[in-house]
């Protein structure tokens, strides 16, 4: 019990020094865990290819909800969002800005991703939430 209790406690300064370096506060950080919980809560999980568990949902323009706010979110602590703009950025609409976020992921990342293609699928999730999470 104490390994587990001491791991969950680095797990967590770690977790506030990535927060920090991606300019989230921990409010923030909570909300964007929450999206994920309860997008998953919602639609269920599948596993990516590289064993990431990842929401079991497609997400493309016209989405919204939990999951959008994950994705978005997800797009923020990766810097492919500047973290200033998230508060106006996290709406829960994948709409003009969402996709060209997804896009530009998409871009800098097309093997692991399947290329560019605005869609946020198996592919996308299982190497955005990773690289989100540090």
């Amino acid at each position: 019990m104490n390994t587990i209790r001491r791991t969950a406690t680095r797990a967590a300064v770690l977790g506030a020094t990535l927060l920090a370096a991606a300019g989230l506060t921990a409010p923030q950080a909570s909300a964007q865990a929450g999206y994920l919980q309860s997008c998953t809560n919602q639609v269920g999980t599948r596993w990516a290819s590289n064993g990431w568990p990842v929401p079991a949902v497609d997400l493309a323009r016209g989405s919204s909800g939990d999951c959008v706010r994950a994705l978005q979110w997800a797009l923020v602590r990766t810097a492919f969002v500047n973290s200033a703009d998230a508060p106006a950025f996290v709406d829960g609409a994948f709409g003009p800005k969402t996709e060209a976020a997804v896009l530009r992921f998409q871009s800098k990342y097309p093997r692991e991703t399947g290329g560019p293609d605005g869609i946020v699928g198996v592919k996308t999730w299982g190497y955005l939430l990773p690289a989100a999470e540090g």
